[in-house]
């Protein structure tokens, strides 16, 4: 077992049974609902030092430590998780739990109708972000939990920690979703439905009665392929695969000899269908699907006036299927309403799964806002200081600055040279990385200058990243 420093040691995922009928937004209600967990620290007297954590689509309830001495692997978040970590359990009551319509222990498609004696299959209910979170929120008060210190969440996790803001704002203090937004786009959608394709067009699927244990486990290895695709980058695919053969000397003489990126999707799709059921990832992939904060508001602002708690946002730049222009529409909201809001975009070469691999930034961002949090101090554009001797940055544009020649005026205005490494601008939000050659002062001038025009500043540059993390979710 590692024994890293921070490390919560050994884990065990438990599990927890509502006393009472829990009905989702669709009108159905489900008896008897089992909620798989696993808690890091100690819940205090007065209940209320507890983080949520929450995990992405095919993630579980096993979000740090391990499960045994010889277990190859620690939960999902483990670097993040853990005495002196982002997540400090020596001060924080940390919970995760499975979502509603999986495989890993909370109720879903998998588990046993009560009224029918035979594993629920394609008639368990459709299930909504808003359900899950609801549900969340019933085990919290289950367990003695009175109030929540954050809500966390990367990827369909960061939609429910949105939610969380909106919809249980006076139960906690923060909400930090990362990687996330307000709704998927159409392309996201498409990418799903071609993978739910793949499932239901595999014969074993049955129409979702197939046995346990048996199923279709060639259309989930290819759902979990195209899962695979947009969670990198094109950037990313280069430097891990380029055009490397693995069946070197084949490729004329087989048909299905491989290069090295499609023996990683062979691999990845072959290891999930040992670990995942095929109709918990119709149904999760669907919940991420429907989720809309604006749904039933005139906009997304309108709908946004609900959340009144402190809000971090994380994006990472390269991500493409939930890319910086959600988390930019939703800060933008929230600046307007007057919220209290930060916004931090990460330079990234990795693509959605950033939030699992480039960890040394997310903790700096998360640990920084959650000790200001603690400390009654400030949440807001210009909070989180800038190391002096930065020079390379990721600017990031609200609507009013995307369409001046921010860059040129402030060349301009403080005489140095500004070079634009790479940058994606629309008309209405926009991000930039750039270098500045000037001195560490005007830089420091340069840097309280643009955000004072609104404009998000993140410390840019290349990190380590940890390849192997993305494997575990």
């Amino acid at each position: 077992m590692n024994t890293e420093s921070g490390s919560v040691g050994l884990t065990e995922t438990k599990t927890l049974t509502l006393p009472e009928p829990f009905t989702t937004e669709s009108g159905k209600t489900l008896s008897g609902v089992r909620v798989a967990y696993e808690t890091y620290g100690e819940l205090n007297n007065a209940g209320d030092n507890a983080i949520l954590v929450i995990h992405a689509l095919t993630g579980d309830a096993h979000a740090a430590g391990f499960h045994s001495a010889d277990a190859p692997r620690p939960g999902w978040w483990n670097p993040v998780i853990g005495p002196g970590k982002a997540l400090d359990t020596d001060r924080y009551f940390v919970v995760c739990t499975n979502n509603l319509g999986g495989c890993s222990g909370t109720t879903g498609p998998t588990s046993v109708n009560p009224e029918t004696g035979r594993p629920y299959g394609t008639s368990f209910p459709v299930v909504t972000v808003e359900d899950t979170v609801r549900l969340q929120r019933e085990f919290l008060d289950a367990i003695g939990v009175k109030r929540l210190r954050s809500v966390i969440g990367g990827s369909m996790a960061g939609m429910q920690t949105l939610e969380w803001g909106l919809r249980y704002n006076d139960f906690c203090d923060s909400v930090i979703p990362v990687a996330g937004a307000a709704r998927l786009t159409p392309m996201g959608i498409a990418w799903d439905k071609i993978a739910r394709s793949a499932i239901m067009a595999d014969a074993g699927w049955d129409g979702g009665g197939y046995e346990s244990g048996t199923g279709p486990k060639k259309g989930l290895g290819v759902a979990r392929m195209i899962a695979h695709i947009t969670y990198l980058s094109g950037p990313i695919m280069w430097e891990k695969f380029g055009r490397r053969v693995r069946d070197k000397g084949r490729l004329l003489e087989e048909i299905t000899a491989r290069f090295e990126v499609e023996s990683y999707l062979d691999h990845q799709g072959g290891k999930f269908v040992d670990r995942f059921d095929a109709n918990a990832y119709l149904y999760l992939s669907r919940m991420m699907d429907l989720y809309d904060a604006s749904s039933g508001y005139a906009d997304l602002k309108a709908a946004l006036e609900r959340l009144r708690t402190k809000c971090l946002l994380v994006c990472f730049i390269s991500d493409w299927l939930f890319p910086p222009h959600g988390s930019i529409e939703i800060a933008e909201a929230l600046q307007s309403l007057g919220r209290e809001v930060e916004l931090h975009n990460v330079e990234s070469t990795y693509g959605h799964d950033a939030f699992l691999v480039q960890i040394a930034q997310l903790t700096r961002i998360v640990g920084d806002f959650l000790s200001r949090l603690e400390e009654g101090g400030p949440i807001g554009l210009d909070a989180m200081a800038v190391p002096a001797d930065t020079r390379r940055f990721v600017l990031t544009f609200p609507a009013v600055e995307v369409r001046k020649p921010v860059l040129w005026e402030l060349g301009k205005k403080f005489g140095f040279a500004v070079n634009i490494i790479r940058g994606d601008v629309s008309n209405d939000s926009g991000w930039q990385v750039c270098e500045f050659e000037g001195g560490s002062g005007e830089i420091a001038e340069a840097v309280s200058y643009l955000r004072g025009r609104g404009i998000w500043v993140d410390p840019g540059g290349d990190a380590p990243i940890d390849h192997d993390r993305a494997e575990v979710v």
